[in-house]
């Protein structure tokens, strides 16, 4: 009885933690950064200008559906690559301003649905309110199944070793999911509901990386909000269960990350169960390890009162792998906790100095939560081990000076109090800059006032002693300049 009052403590926690656990705010900042760069885009397209309004009037529920919309949502992540590398002018295809109205028309004209989903041919969903849907594109060419084709052909494991190929599900595919989706819901609520407001579509598909077939996949900017996974999974719904809840998760940190870098670079890693990865894929690993650490003890102890319903682990054949819990191999790290605690020790040890404070913060988050689960689980004493290093710490020792600060100039900004954060685009730097509500603060604080002046602000506006608050607010300061959020008045400047 401890225990499963640990899993569903847990459960709870990973979910409510802010900023990394609470996917309504995750997913408010994701909407409220697109809506930034609609605004920043819409000054070089009149045709945007006009659909902005439509835009703002959205409710939380339909801009949640026009944004999770794989066509959408594509097109404005290539709208920002090129935005941060080239700048506004030409960051829009001539395409887009139309397939954002006809998104608009199909929320308001097609029962809340995306455009992609209303290219199905037959209406499946799953899962929570039914609120996600199942790939069932039509064979017959159409203008929207050909961009909806040619946007997983090019965005989800583009390459001459990649293959996907989706399959039209049958009802008893679409079932096996449901079932699935249920047994999750029954083992791990919490987590269940969070991961679904990430998750849009899931498509069932036969899929080929470099290594081989695989089980499942989610995609990148190319196919978000979406994942996909193979028909021979669907029999078994602990599998499947799992499959769904790893591959959310990772749609979940996705959409963390595109407001909170967690690398410095993403330069390989050797992993010893036989994988050379870039170093946020290592992130990716370990932030889903983790969560699935409770699902797996919720299996354990929560689903024996499951076994009338959906059968038990034993019953089902599965190939082996580390995430499943009705088989895995005998061979080192081929369990999802042995991998999770050489994870912990490498992204908190020897790795750490290419992981940035916002990362670090999330690794020692997911470890102080789950460590309940892992205590004991060691990660053997012939893995590979990375070159050390060690952060550098960040030095506020000097005092405050008399040197003032304003804020940058021609600024593009959208304050967002509901997502607690504030976005900004230099026109220099062209990167989109977010800023929490700390570095929000400091950054308002900065019209003219001496790094003194700051420091007694933001020291009155959090209620912090002078020292705690200026360590904090030193390498602030210091980010915010070399970001371009703010600059240094020069002696009888104007502020």
């Amino acid at each position: 009885m401890q225990q499963i009052e640990v899993i569903r403590q847990l459960d709870h926690r990973f979910q409510h933690q802010e900023p990394f656990g609470n996917s309504s705010k995750i997913v408010l900042r994701v909407i409220e950064r697109y809506k930034f760069v609609l605004e920043v885009l819409s000054r070089q397209d009149a045709r945007l200008r006009a659909l902005m309004e439509r835009v703002e009037a959205l409710d939380t529920a339909s801009v949640n559906v026009l944004f999770g919309d794989l066509l959408v949502r594509a097109a404005l992540e290539t709208a920002i690559s090129k935005l941060e590398t080239t700048g506004p002018v030409g960051a829009v295809r001539d395409t887009f301003p139309a397939l954002l109205g006809e998104a608009l028309d199909s929320l308001e004209e097609g029962r809340g649905m995306s455009v992609a989903r209303k290219a199905m041919g037959r209406d499946f969903t799953v899962g929570p309110s039914g609120r996600t849907w199942v790939w069932d594109l039509a064979d017959t060419p159409s203008r929207v199944g050909d961009l909806l084709r040619d946007s997983i052909r090019t965005g989800f494991m583009p390459g001459a070793q990649s293959s996907v190929e989706i399959i039209r599900p049958t009802p008893r595919m679409v079932e096996g999911l449901e079932r699935a989706c249920e047994l999750l819901r029954r083992l791990v609520p919490e987590m269940a509901q969070s991961v679904f407001l990430h998750l849009h579509c899931i498509a069932v598909a036969n899929i080929r990386g470099s290594r081989g077939r695989m089980l499942t996949g989610s995609g990148g900017d190319g196919t978000p909000c979406m994942i996909f996974i193979d028909p021979d999974e669907l029999e078994n719904p602990w599998d499947t269960a799992g499959h769904i809840l790893h591959e959310a998760i990772h749609l979940k940190l996705s959409d963390l990350i595109r407001t909170g870098a967690i690398v410095t670079d993403d330069d390989p890693v050797e992993l010893p169960w036989g994988r050379r990865t870039a170093l946020s894929n290592s992130v990716f690993a370990y932030h889903a390890y983790a969560h699935m650490q409770v699902f797996r003890e919720a299996v354990k102890h929560l689903g024996p009162d499951c076994y009338a319903e959906f059968g038990a682990p034993r019953d089902y054949d599965a190939p082996a792998h580390a995430m499943s819990v009705v088989k895995n191999d005998v061979k080192p790290y081929s369990r999802a906790e042995e991998r999770l605690a050489y994870l912990h020790s490498q992204l908190s040890g020897p790795l750490s100095l290419r992981v940035t404070p916002y990362g670090r913060e999330l690794v020692a988050w997911l470890w102080d939560t789950v460590r309940p689960l892992v205590d004991g689980v060691t990660t053997g004493d012939t893995a590979p081990r990375a070159a050390a290093s060690t952060p550098s710490p960040v030095s506020s020792s000097r005092a405050p000076s008399s040197v003032r600060y304003r804020q940058g100039r021609n600024l593009s900004l959208r304050r967002s109090p509901a997502s607690e954060v504030l976005f900004a685009l230099d026109p220099t730097s062209q990167k989109i800059v977010t800023l929490n509500l700390s570095a929000w603060l400091a950054f308002e604080l900065c019209d003219g006032k001496t790094e003194e002046e700051v420091l007694t602000s933001y020291t009155s506006s959090l209620g912090l002693g002078a020292e705690r608050a200026w360590a904090q607010l030193a390498p602030t300061l210091r980010g915010l300049e070399s970001s371009g959020m703010i600059e240094q008045v020069a002696e009888g400047g104007a502020p």
